[in-house]
């Protein structure tokens, strides 16, 4: 059997459109932690020059996580310097690395 993080599973994945500031970053992941939401992936890029992206992805498996979600990304959307905040679902994907035959 293969371990949990192997298997393929429904993803939430979350989009934020903010200023480009690390502290603002890491306050919007402090709340999936404060939560005790585990994030599966976070990924980060610059949109313009002072304003970036941040996608984060987590595991809509347990009960309820998808209202706990919403309720997170308005939190989040109320931050001074978050200029754009969205949950949308992604498609079934394999969770952890992949690896490629050489």
């Amino acid at each position: 059997m293969k371990p949990p993080h192997f298997q393929s599973s429904p993803n939430l994945e979350q989009v934020y459109l903010i200023e480009r500031d690390a502290g603002l970053l890491c306050r919007i992941l402090g709340l999936y932690a404060s939560r005790g939401i585990d994030v599966l992936r976070a990924d980060y890029a610059y949109a313009a020059k002072d304003v970036m992206t941040l996608k984060v992805c987590v595991a809509s498996e347990p009960e309820g996580v998808a209202e706990v979600l919403r309720v997170l990304v308005d939190k989040a959307a109320s931050f001074v310097g978050v200029l754009a905040a969205a949950e949308q679902p992604t498609a079934m994907r394999r969770v952890g690395p992949s690896f490629r035959a050489a």
